[in-house]
């Protein structure tokens, strides 16, 4: 019996400016669970907090995201100012499925991948 695939936590990848448009593009990888999603949190509310443009979350490395994944990215979006907004790009198959499943893409800008 082959032993389970190891738990890799969702992280922080990497956190790239642009300054037109005013985009900050996050990267994340990894498993977004109700553990993982407690600790990303406080790391990318400050983000937020730089005030207005778009915070844009990369979810290409992200392998699975669970209903505690969604949440977070809508209480993100909910703390965004009037001239601010969360954007999911590159969004793999798992997580689409969750997050069209609980109907959060009416709710954010979402961009699937959509390759097979």
């Amino acid at each position: 019996m082959p032993a389970p695939a190891p738990h890799t936590e969702a992280a922080i990848a990497s956190v790239r400016r642009q300054s037109p448009g005013r985009r900050t593009v996050v990267a994340l990888r990894g498993e977004l669970d109700l553990h993982s999603a407690g600790r990303l949190e406080p790391r990318l509310l400050p983000l937020l907090e730089r005030g207005g443009g778009e915070l844009v979350l990369d979810l290409a490395a992200v392998t699975f995201c669970d209903s505690s994944g969604v949440e977070l990215f809508l209480r993100l979006n909910g703390r965004c100012a009037a001239d601010a907004s969360v954007v999911l790009q590159g969004i793999p198959r798992q997580p689409s499925r969750v997050i069209r499943l609980l109907g959060a893409d009416r709710a954010l800008r979402c961009e699937f991948d959509l390759t097979p």
